[in-house]
C-alpha cells in the first residue's frame, strides 16, 4: 500500500504542476508576447516612414521655430524654450520634445519618426495594460475575464496599426496629439493602479497620475477631458452605480473636484482661448452655428473611415461641406439624432452592459474639445488618435464573441452537448484554461488566429500604402487635390510644394489655380511672389507680396518676403520697415533681427546694428556670422578689444568653414597680442 501511495503522489507531481508555478510561468509570457507583437505589428506598418519630409504645419513648428532649434542644452536655453513656447501654446512639452529631436540630430527626419514611432508603440502597450487591467476588475472579472488577453491584444494591435492614426503618427507636428494620447493612457492606467494598491504603492500611482495627466495637457489640450473619463470610470466599474453613502459622497467630491480643475483652467488660459474664438471665428468661412451642425456629420463621418478605411476614403485636408441648417443636408438632422440614439442607448444601458456603455462615452466624450465650440478647422484624421480606442475595444468585444458563439455551436453540433459543456474535450474533460483566460487545446484558437491575422494584416498593409504618399511631399498633395479639388488652400499648398522642390512653373499654375477658386486666399498670391522673385521680376514679386499681407493681415510672413526683396535690391529703409513688422509679431525670428544687424551696420547706426546682432546671438548662440558681424564692430568701431574676441573666436569655434577664416584668426591673434 505504501509503494502505491508512493507512485501515486508520483505521478500527481509529474501530471499536475502545482498551479502557482504554472501561473507564474504563463502570466509573464504571454503579455511579453502581446507586447512584442504590439512593437513588431507598428514597426512593420511604419517602416517605411523614417525618411518622410517635413510636411505643412512642421514648418512653422519646426523649420522656422528658432524656439526649438537648441544645439546646445543649457539653463537659459531651457527657460527661453519654455517661456517662448507658452506665449503661442500650452503645448510646451511637445515643444520640449522636438527641441531636443532638434538638439540631438538638427532637421534629420530619420530623429524625429523614430520618436513618433516609439511613441505610438508606448500608447498602444499602454492601451493593452488599460484594458487587461478593466477586464480583470472584480466587476468584470467573471464575464470578460475568458476573453480579457483576446480583446485587449486585437484591440490594440487594431490601434497601433490602423491607416486612420498614420497622420499622428507620420506626420512629425502631431506628435501633439500621440504624445498627449499615451499620457492619457499612462493617466487611466496609474489610476486603476492607484484604485487597486493599497498603501504607500496607491499614493505613488496617484501622485504619478497627477503628473502624468499634467504632461498630457502641456502635451495636447483635449488631455484636459481626463478626470471627467476617470470619474465616470470609477462610477461604472468600481461603484457599479452604488449610490450610497459612500456613493453620493463620491460624485461630491468628484464634481467638486472637476469644477475645482475646470475654474483653474478657465482662470489661467481661458482668456486665451476666448480670444482664440472670438478671432477664430472671424477668419473661418463658417460660424459657431454652423460648425457645431456639421459636427454632428463629421463625429459620425469619424465611425465610417475607422471602419471602412480604404485609400480613396484616407484624405490630407477634406472639403467637407457645411451644414446650413437642421435640414440642409437632410443628414444633419438624422446624424443629430443618431448620435443622441446612440447616447440615450449607451445610458440606458449602463448597468446591463457597463463595457459597450463606458467605450461609446469614451468616443463622443474625447470628441468634445474639437468637436464642440472652437473655431478649428472641420475635419483632421489625427484627431482620432484617442476617440478611436472606444470603437476598436467594441469591435474586438464583437469578433472575439462571435468567434466564441461561432465554436460553440460547431462543438454542439460535432458531440451533441449542450452549449454549456461544448469546451469539454471528447474525453469529458474540459481543456485547461490559463491565466489569461486562454483554453490550450490544439487548434481551439486556430480560428481567431486566423481572422485576427487577416484583419490586422490587411490594416497594417492599408497603413503602409498609405504612408507611402507621406514620403512625397508632391505626391501626397496630388493625393489631396484629387480628392478635394474645389478647396483653394489644397492646391496652394500645393503650389508651395512645387516651389520648394523647384518646379515653378508649375507652382505658378497651381497657385493660380487656388486663387481662381478663392480670389482672397493670400497664401496663392505669396508663392507667385516667391516664384517671380526667383525668376528676377522683382516688381511683380513686390507687387503680389503686397497683395497677400492686403487681403489677410495676419498673413506677416509676406512681411518677411517683402523685406528680402527690398533688401537684395539695396532698397535698405523699405527692407528695415518690412522686417521690422515681422519682429514686433516674431521677436524670435534669429534671420530678422540677422537682416536688421546688416541694415543697421550699413547705415552705420552700429548701437542698434549690434543690439540687433546680440539679439540673435541670445536666440541662436551657434550662429557664426553674427558673431562675425558683431565682433568685427566691437573692434572696428568701438575698439573694444575684449567683446570683440569673445565674438570672434565664438564664430571660428561654431563654423569650421567660416569664410575668410584665415584672416580672422590673424586678426584674434593680432588682438591677443596687443596691448590692453
Amino acid at each position: 500500500m505504501s509503494k502505491t501511495k508512493k507512485v501515486s503522489v508520483s505521478d500527481a507531481s509529474r501530471t499536475t504542476p502545482p498551479p502557482k508555478k504554472t501561473r507564474r510561468r504563463a502570466v509573464p509570457w504571454h503579455h511579453l508576447i502581446a507586447l512584442g507583437l504590439i512593437a513588431g505589428v507598428t514597426v512593420l506598418a511604419y517602416s517605411n516612414t523614417f525618411h518622410a519630409p517635413f510636411h505643412f504645419d512642421d514648418q512653422p513648428n519646426i523649420l522656422l521655430n528658432p524656439n526649438v532649434q537648441v544645439k546646445s542644452w543649457s539653463w537659459d536655453s531651457f527657460v527661453r524654450l519654455i517661456s517662448n513656447s507658452y506665449k503661442e501654446s500650452i503645448r510646451v512639452f511637445s515643444f520640449l520634445t522636438l527641441a531636443l529631436n532638434y538638439s540631438l540630430g538638427g532637421l534629420n527626419v530619420f530623429g524625429y519618426h523614430v520618436v513618433n514611432l516609439l511613441i505610438h508603440i508606448v500608447s498602444g502597450m499602454l492601451l493593452y495594460g488599460f484594458l487587461m487591467m478593466t477586464f480583470q476588475l472584480p466587476s468584470l472579472r467573471e464575464r470578460y475575464g475568458p476573453v480579457a488577453y483576446r480583446v485587449a491584444l486585437f484591440a490594440s494591435l487594431i490601434f497601433v496599426c490602423h491607416p486612420v492614426q498614420t497622420q499622428s503618427v507620420t506626420y512629425i507636428v502631431q506628435r501633439m496629439a500621440s504624445l498627449g494620447g499615451m499620457f492619457y493612457l499612462l493617466t487611466m492606467v496609474l489610476y486603476i493602479k492607484g484604485r487597486l494598491a493599497r498603501g504607500r504603492i496607491r499614493y505613488l500611482s496617484f501622485g504619478a497620475m497627477v503628473v502624468s495627466y499634467l504632461l498630457g495637457v502641456f502635451s495636447k489640450e483635449n488631455v484636459a477631458i481626463v478626470p471627467l473619463l476617470i470619474a465616470l470610470y470609477e462610477l461604472y466599474f468600481f461603484r457599479q452605480f452604488e449610490l450610497g453613502p459612500k456613493g453620493r459622497r463620491f460624485l461630491l467630491v468628484t464634481g467638486g473636484l472637476l469644477c475645482f480643475l475646470g475654474a483653474l483652467g478657465f482662470l489661467v488660459w481661458g482668456r486665451r482661448y476666448i480670444e482664440l474664438s472670438i478671432s477664430g471665428y472671424e477668419m473661418r468661412p463658417f460660424t459657431l452655428g454652423e460648425r457645431l451642425l456639421t459636427q454632428s456629420r463629421v463625429v459620425l463621418y469619424y465611425l465610417t473611415l475607422m471602419a471602412f478605411p480604404l485609400p480613396s476614403r484616407l484624405n490630407l485636408d477634406y472639403d467637407f461641406p457645411l451644414s446650413r441648417s437642421l435640414i440642409d443636408p437632410p443628414t444633419t438632422l438624422l446624424s443629430i439624432l443618431i448620435i443622441a440614439g446612440l447616447l440615450i442607448y449607451s445610458v440606458w444601458n449602463a448597468k446591463k452592459r457597463p463595457v459597450l456603455s463606458y467605450f461609446v462615452l469614451w468616443y463622443f466624450g474625447n470628441l468634445v474639445i474639437e468637436s464642440s465650440v472652437f473655431p478649428l478647422e472641420l475635419v483632421y484624421e489625427h484627431r482620432l488618435y484617442l476617440p478611436a480606442v472606444g470603437p476598436f475595444v467594441l469591435f474586438s468585444l464583437l469578433i472575439v464573441d462571435l468567434i466564441e458563439r461561432l465554436r460553440e455551436r460547431s462543438s454542439v453540433r460535432e458531440t451533441g452537448s449542450s452549449p454549456e459543456t461544448a469546451r469539454e474535450g471528447k474525453d469529458g474533460k474540459e481543456g485547461h484554461v490559463g491565466a489569461t483566460g486562454m483554453i490550450t487545446r490544439p487548434r481551439a484558437h486556430l480560428l481567431e488566429i486566423i481572422v485576427f491575422s487577416i484583419v490586422i494584416l490587411l490594416l497594417a498593409g492599408g497603413s503602409y500604402g498609405r504612408n507611402r504618399l507621406w514620403n512625397d511631399d508632391i505626391e501626397l498633395l496630388l493625393d489631396n487635390v484629387e480628392k478635394s479639388p474645389r478647396k483653394a488652400r489644397v492646391h496652394g499648398n500645393l503650389a508651395f510644394a512645387y516651389f520648394t522642390a523647384g518646379i515653378y512653373d508649375k507652382a505658378l499654375r497651381a497657385a493660380q489655380k487656388a486663387i481662381e477658386l478663392d480670389a482672397t486666399y493670400a497664401h496663392a498670391y505669396h508663392t507667385q511672389s516667391l516664384v517671380y522673385e526667383r525668376w528676377g521680376e522683382k516688381e511683380k514679386a513686390i507687387a503680389l507680396a503686397k497683395k497677400s499681407f492686403e487681403l489677410d493681415p495676419e498673413f506677416h510672413i509676406a512681411h518677411y518676403t517683402l523685406g528680402r526683396i527690398y533688401f537684395e535690391d539695396h532698397q535698405f529703409e523699405k527692407a528695415a520697415e518690412a522686417f521690422e513688422h515681422v519682429v514686433r509679431v516674431y521677436p524670435n525670428l534669429p534671420e530678422v533681427h540677422h537682416f536688421l544687424g546688416l541694415i543697421y551696420a550699413n547705415q552705420r547706426r552700429f548701437d542698434r546694428a549690434v543690439s540687433e546682432f546680440e539679439w540673435d546671438i541670445r536666440i541662436s548662440p551657434d550662429h557664426a556670422l553674427a558673431h562675425l558681424n558683431v565682433g568685427q564692430i566691437y573692434w572696428h568701431e568701438f575698439k573694444n578689444r575684449e567683446k570683440a574676441i569673445g565674438h570672434l573666436k565664438a564664430a571660428l569655434a561654431v563654423d569650421p568653414f567660416l569664410p575668410n577664416r584665415e584672416e580672422i584668426q590673424s586678426l584674434v591673434h593680432r588682438l591677443e597680442g596687443a596691448s590692453p
